[in-house]
């Protein structure tokens, strides 16, 4: 018995890493996809503004250096009731910018059924003269290629959505641990559509066809999720319409790390919590980790240090090997050394994930979600 509870979690985590390497392998095979002609279809790109006075500036100024004709392209900044200088920044940006236009959100025009991120998302989407609606957030900056590369992607007319992998600024050691996480989620993620079974994405890097998007009903159709991009994956998945999960510097976008253990702490609440819309593959999923900690639990128990030594490097392991190739293709191999304490760490938070899910209220951009 003693013997089968330090295997099982042997198997069951090797199985998990083999499965999820496969179908991570299958994403990237489609991730750098060859231009068509000369297709270049008038493209939105829609940003949620709430209290972004200290990024909104950079993330708008990432575009212009963009390879995509600036006439082919809008930006669309949705300022959602901002309580600090963020409205007057945009007021001057839309002087200097000739292709951005700013959508205000006010607390008498907000939709009661559209709450948060998704409401301001709607109205920038509603908006919306593209074709494709790509959409980052405040905090971003965009790679050269972004536009084009996505746009390159949705020349397959079966294609609904593009998710692409989101970076995430590495200067210090708090920095790195997330930004491996980042990277170590999004190729678990891409595993998940290269096996046809949606898990989600970050919604500050993805891309719709305005069609698609339409047809569905929009957010006005979707179920209020505080995970506002896997609800709509899921909903693009569910039409028959092809997902992608491109793993490709090109596609990448950039985001500021958390600066204090109280925020991400916070940020995981989010990802638990609306993570559980997922159910069964939710349930599939933490189940390795589970079984890891058993495993770990049970060879402390029994002094099996031997056994100890081997779950622990499976895990260690197994987590390199998912990782690896991404960090390869997106060039932040550098980071390679920092995935044994980073692993170590994403272990310990996972003893704390089930006390996130005690207290239902989410709060984000200082409104308060259920």
């Amino acid at each position: 018995m003693i013997l089968s509870l330090l295997i099982l979690p042997i198997i069951i985590y090797t199985l998990r890493v083999v499965v999820f390497s496969i179908g991570a392998a299958r994403a990237r095979k489609v991730s750098f996809p060859e231009p068509k002609g000369d297709c270049q279809p008038f493209v939105s790109i829609v940003i949620p503004s709430r209290n972004e006075e200290s990024n909104i500036a950079r993330c708008i100024s990432s575009f212009a250096t963009s390879s995509y004709p600036k006439y082919k392209f809008e930006i669309i900044a949705v300022n959602d009731r901002s309580e600090d200088k963020t409205a007057d920044i945009l007021a001057d940006l839309s002087g200097k910018v000739d292709n951005l236009r700013v959508v205000t959100i006010t607390e008498e025009s907000v939709e009661k059924n559209l709450q948060g991120k998704p409401g301001a998302l709607q109205a920038g989407i509603d908006a919306a003269k593209g074709e494709l609606i790509l959409m980052t957030d405040a905090d971003c900056t965009v790679s050269d290629d972004w536009i084009a590369t996505h746009v390159n992607g949705f020349a397959d007319p079966d294609i609904g959505m593009i998710a692409s992998f989101t970076l995430v600024e590495d200067k210090a050691f708090f920095h790195r641990i997330q930004a491996i996480e980042w990277i170590f989620m999004e190729t678990m993620a891409s595993g998940g559509i290269g096996l046809h079974q949606p898990l989600g994405c970050f919604g500050n890097n993805v891309a719709v066809r305005k069609k698609d998007f339409d047809d569905i009903g929009g957010y006005r159709k979707i179920d209020f999720s505080v995970t506002e991009d896997l609800a709509l994956m899921s909903a693009v998945f569910n039409t028959g319409r092809k997902v992608r999960f491109f793993c490709n510097p090109a596609s990448t976008v950039t985001t500021l790390p958390c600066l204090s253990l109280k925020e991400y702490i916070l940020q995981h609440q989010r990802w638990a919590i609306g993570g559980q819309a997922l159910g069964w593959r939710a349930t599939i999923f933490v189940l390795a980790s589970i079984a890891i900690w058993a495993g770990i639990a049970t060879a402390i128990v029994t002094s099996n240090w031997v056994f100890l030594s081997i779950i622990l490097g499976v895990r260690l392991l197994g987590d390199f090997i998912v990782l690896a190739p991404s960090l390869r293709v997106l060039k932040k191999g550098r980071l390679i050394k920092w995935i044994l304490p980073s692993v170590t760490f994403f272990m310990l938070i996972e003893l704390i994930v089930p006390f996130l899910l005690i207290n239902r209220n989410v709060k984000w951009k200082g409104q308060v979600f259920r």
